[in-house]
């Protein structure tokens, strides 16, 4: 009897232990495949995929391909992103999108609120735009000559509030 319980007990342990090594492979698997994809690399599976393509299939894949390319050259629009504040001002500039806005924080009883102004650039990765928080000494020049008298106006109107307060 105890000699079962002992092999139970061992089945269990090297259950556990394989479980873990096989989450373990996962994550790695996953991470690998994030940084592929950062280097611009193509999936395995895609790969195979194409491989697989006939030449009819082959040119029809390289003509979506370069139509799906101009949509990168392309700056997203404002309907495009998700803006999480108010909207302050707004310009493209090259392929990205860049929005001024100020946010609330969150805090029932913040006196500072809203918060801001952040600067956001938003960049098309797949089908996602991606949002980027920048500094104001970040962004390109034509874009803080833009941004530069609604910011003064921003920052006017927020320091006359302080004063009052």
């Amino acid at each position: 009897m105890l000699g079962a319980s002992a092999e139970i007990d061992d089945r269990v342990a090297w259950a556990k232990q394989r479980v873990a090594q096989l989450d373990q492979e996962r994550e790695n698997l996953v991470q690998q495949t994030r940084q592929e994809r950062k280097q611009g690399k193509l999936s395995k599976g895609l790969v195979e995929k194409i491989k697989a393509c006939t030449p009819t299939q082959l040119k029809r894949v390289i003509a979506f391909a370069r139509e799906n390319l101009k949509d990168y050259k392309k700056p997203p629009t404002l309907w495009d992103v998700k803006i999480y504040g108010r909207l302050l001002a707004q310009a493209s500039y090259k392929n990205k999108f860049y929005s001024m806005e100020e946010r609330k924080c969150g805090k029932p009883n913040c006196s500072k609120c809203p918060h801001g102004p952040y600067y956001i650039a938003h960049q098309r990765d797949g089908l996602y735009y991606r949002p980027k928080s920048l500094h104001f000494s970040d962004l390109p020049r034509p874009i803080r000559a833009a941004f530069g008298p609604p910011r003064n106006a921003y920052l006017q109107k927020r320091s006359a509030e302080r004063v009052r307060s």
